[in-house]
């Protein structure tokens, strides 16, 4: 009998893979967020392959981001919301499971992460109730937009995936040293289990710690 793929929990720094994408214009198009998509699927398929050739994987993604002006939807997230569909020309299209990078390793849902997975529901907002952070795009003293509480929600999660007993692995995309706390953390709470937590870094990731090489993975 095959053993039940194993969840893989994918934390997503979205503002860190936009910038990633090579002329990806205002970045606020279904089409920029479906080549981001695209992009972050494949780098964690061949991570999974590197780490663990032959296994079988669900992979389980939260996207991180300024996703609400006030109680409003950002064009950006507006855009990744269209992107759950991988080609509108296709009526055929199967949604999310399209951005499944291998056969062995299947897209199961993509969620957002205003709404907190360890927040209480009777703390949820906006005309839909559907999310507990309102304006994380706003704009600072000088007039200049900006995200707030992005880092921590995701730290947030982090910790509480970790603090689950799913067997699930934990990766982290994205490339702000200010995620380590939590990642090392999210790591001390795994030890003597099977599971991990991985830092899909970009390139330019820079930290201090010597000692954390093993859970940086550069793409």
């Amino acid at each position: 009998m095959a053993a039940r793929p194993r969840p893989i929990h994918v934390l997503i720094d979205w503002n860190s893979e936009l910038r990633s994408l090579p002329r990806a214009g205002g970045c606020d198009g279904a089409e920029v967020a479906r080549r981001a998509l695209k992009q972050v699927c494949r780098r964690v398929g061949k991570l999974l392959h590197d780490q663990a050739e032959g296994e079988a994987f669900f992979l389980f993604l939260r996207v991180y981001h300024g996703w609400r002006l006030g109680f409003d939807p950002t064009p950006r997230r507006q855009a990744l919301e269209a992107a759950r569909v991988y080609n509108p020309d296709n009526p055929e299209d199967r949604g999310l499971s399209e951005y499944s990078p291998r056969p062995s390793q299947v897209l199961r849902d993509l969620e957002f992460g205003d709404r907190l997975l360890g927040a209480r529901d009777d703390r949820l907002c906006g005309k839909a109730m559907d999310h507990h952070l309102p304006s994380t795009f706003q704009k600072d003293r000088a007039g200049v937009f900006g995200e707030k509480m992005v880092d921590t929600a995701l730290v947030s999660d982090l910790i509480h995936l970790a603090m689950e007993d799913d067997g699930g692995w934990l990766i982290v995309v994205g490339q702000d040293a200010d995620l380590v706390p939590g990642i090392l953390t999210a790591e001390g709470l795994l030890y003597g289990t099977d599971r991990r937590v991985i830092f899909l870094a970009r390139g330019g990731f820079k930290n201090s710690n010597p000692k954390m090489t093993d859970l940086v993975c550069r793409r």
